[in-house]
């Protein structure tokens, strides 16, 4: 079963992990020196946003991060892609959280495909991420 618990700064260094293998399995679009440094500045990040960590039984799977109704982050380890967690903590942060807007890369089809899914829509693109990297970003809104 599914759970979801406050992550803390003890935290940091599982999450930074399943960062990297998530971002390794769906964003090969990030140059090696971008991944670095968002890898580095993951704690800062982590510290912006309410962090929480998703476990089943001892293992944590995946983490997201909320600031007011925005998903700022959602990332699972890829050993658990594609079995339904990923709708389940959404429909979750939706319903505890009031999550009405995700930003989301771009070049991360999959990802857009599944907030798709989750009944988010595109409503605005930039076309850096929020540190001016040449990643175009799409917001998208729940319909």
């Amino acid at each position: 079963m599914l759970k979801r618990l406050p992550a803390t700064k003890d935290d940091y260094h599982e999450l930074s992990n399943i960062w990297l293998k998530s971002v390794k399995a769906t964003h090969n679009f990030l140059s090696s020196k971008d991944q670095k440094d968002i890898q580095e500045n993951l704690p800062e990040y982590f510290k912006q946003v309410k962090l929480s960590k998703w476990k089943i039984g001892n293992n944590i799977i995946g983490f997201s991060g909320t600031s007011d109704s925005d998903l700022s982050m959602l990332f699972l380890d890829p050993e658990y892609f594609r079995h339904g967690y990923g709708k389940e903590i959404i429909s979750e942060l939706i319903k505890s959280d009031n999550i009405k807007t995700v930003t989301v890369n771009e070049q991360n089809i999959n990802a857009l495909s599944f907030y798709q899914h989750q009944g988010f829509e595109i409503v605005s693109k930039s076309e850096t991420d929020d540190d001016g990297r040449p990643y175009p970003i799409l917001n998208l809104k729940l319909k």
